[in-house]
């Protein structure tokens, strides 16, 4: 049975976020029509299969393949948790591959984990970072071994919408690929699968009329929620005044509580799909990137941190900021405390990876979305500087 570490913030009582971590609904990124490049990735004829999020479509995907009691998945020792939840969801023992400082995954060390696994190992997931595109060496050899062992090698894109893209519009879509559309589109929802028909199956359920009411509601909100006042810098708050929470360890073969079961077979709103096909994604790319440069110039003279990837590609998109805290405490708990919006993946299974130990802590996810606006940028940056100086 797996063993996680989870972080409890309930007892440090952080404000909100005061910039939204993932992007709003904005009129003036839409098309009157849809978009073509998108409308082609998304239809049903290139494998395509809709979720109302990646983890229902990764279940869709490790199912087919066999992951189950008779079938193990192969996932990076540096993981969100909803990548298991689905295997734990199928009752399927989980292993877990080393990671290099960039995120790549170790070769050699996946090659003797499917050696010895038993049972065998029928998934290897392999997620493209940050929008970072794994090495293409890389990869092919990640596809000897899968061929070699009847594995099914499975692209997580959940951050690199235009890696999935780039993937199915040149028909280079070998591998099985999972993305999450609303970390890219300003939508409230939305995973896709692409893999062979048989290997997609049939499209889920429809949403229901409570899911799609729901689904506007939450772009409303959102929206409002991002042309929000900021909050007046007053300093740093005094350290010793913040209660840290609790870091815990607890055993578990469930998934979280981030995982409905309900909802595993649900396709995406049409609200979602609708906002996915008419997104001008020229616009969205350029601003995503222009956002990341901000970041690398400001973390440049910072103390304190350093961005995990400073050099980008120059076909990235970038999901979000990476950002590597050499004092995670205290310097996570001032940056929440001032409203900095941060994510990082602090409920995670245990293993013998030193990398994904180090970053589970210290690894921050900031946001470059495209609906972030002039003031937004430079108060989050004014506040990381006040903290990191």
């Amino acid at each position: 049975m797996p063993q996680f570490q989870r972080f409890d913030p309930s007892l440090c009582d952080f404000p909100r976020p005061a910039v939204p971590l993932l992007p709003t609904f904005r009129w003036s990124d839409l098309r009157l029509a849809a978009e073509p490049a998108t409308r082609r990735v998304l239809d049903q004829r290139t494998g395509a299969r809709r979720f109302a999020r990646g983890r229902y479509a990764l279940h869709a995907a490790y199912r087919a393949a066999g992951v189950g009691p008779r079938g193990t998945l192969l996932a990076p020792a540096y993981h969100c948790r909803t990548m298991l939840d689905p295997a734990l969801a199928l009752s399927a023992p989980v292993l877990l591959y080393p990671v290099s400082r960039t995120l790549a995954p170790a070769i050699e060390d996946i090659r003797a984990l499917v050696a010895r696994s038993t049972p065998a190992v029928r998934v290897l997931l392999v997620p493209h970072y940050f929008g970072w595109e794994q090495s293409p060496a890389l990869m092919a050899q990640l596809d000897v071994v899968c061929r070699e062992n009847d594995i099914v090698l499975i692209e997580d894109c959940s951050h690199a919408w235009q890696i999935a893209a780039k993937r199915v519009a040149t028909g280079a879509a070998q591998r099985v690929l999972v993305a999450s559309p609303y970390k890219f589109f300003a939508s409230e929802e939305g995973g896709i699968l692409w893999s062979s028909p048989a290997r997609a199956g049939a499209q889920g359920t429809s949403a229901g009329l409570r899911d799609e009411l729901k689904g506007l509601r939450s772009m409303w909100t959102g929206r409002r929620a991002g042309a929000g006042a900021l909050p007046r810098l007053t300093g740093r708050p005094p350290a010793a005044q913040i209660a840290r929470g609790a870091d815990l360890t607890e055993t578990s073969d469930a998934p979280s509580g981030m995982y409905a079961r309900g909802t595993e077979g649900r396709d995406a709103c049409a609200v979602a799909c609708w906002v996915m096909r008419r997104t001008a994604v020229g616009g969205v790319v350029e601003r995503r990137r222009a956002n990341y440069r901000r970041w690398l110039a400001a973390v440049a003279a910072l103390s304190g941190a350093r961005a995990l990837y400073p050099v980008m590609p120059a076909d990235c998109a970038p999901y979000m900021f990476p950002l590597y805290l050499e004092r995670p405490d205290p310097d996570f708990f001032l940056l929440k405390k001032m409203g900095l919006p941060i994510f990082r993946w602090d409920e995670m299974a245990v293993s013998e990876c030193a990398v994904a130990a180090d970053y589970r802590l210290r690894l921050l996810h900031l946001p470059c979305h495209q609906t972030l606006s002039e003031q937004q940028m430079q108060w989050m940056i004014s506040v990381l500087g006040e903290v990191l100086r």
